[in-house]
């Protein structure tokens, strides 16, 4: 995917995109109505939780490149 560096600008652009944001927002409040209507099914629940789990996944991982950018910046000071 390219080195540290690359990786990290491209995800910083998306993560600060607003329409990133908007979207990512979007579909964690469509998930919480699911768990939030008496009338959804166990099996819209479950998948429900399976999504917000894997945006989180995917915010972790954007995260964790940010992360290491900073490490590698604090290790090739020069």
């Amino acid at each position: 995917m390219g080195t540290v560096k690359d990786r990290a600008s491209k995800l910083k652009r998306m993560k600060e995109d607003p329409v990133f944001q908007e979207m990512m927002e979007a579909v964690k409040m469509v998930q919480v109505n699911i768990f939030l209507d008496t009338n959804s099914t166990t099996e819209a629940r479950d998948e429900a939780h399976d999504i917000v789990r894997a945006l989180g996944r995917i915010e972790d991982y954007i995260n964790t490149v940010l992360t290491d950018e900073k490490i590698f910046d604090k290790h090739n000071k020069e």
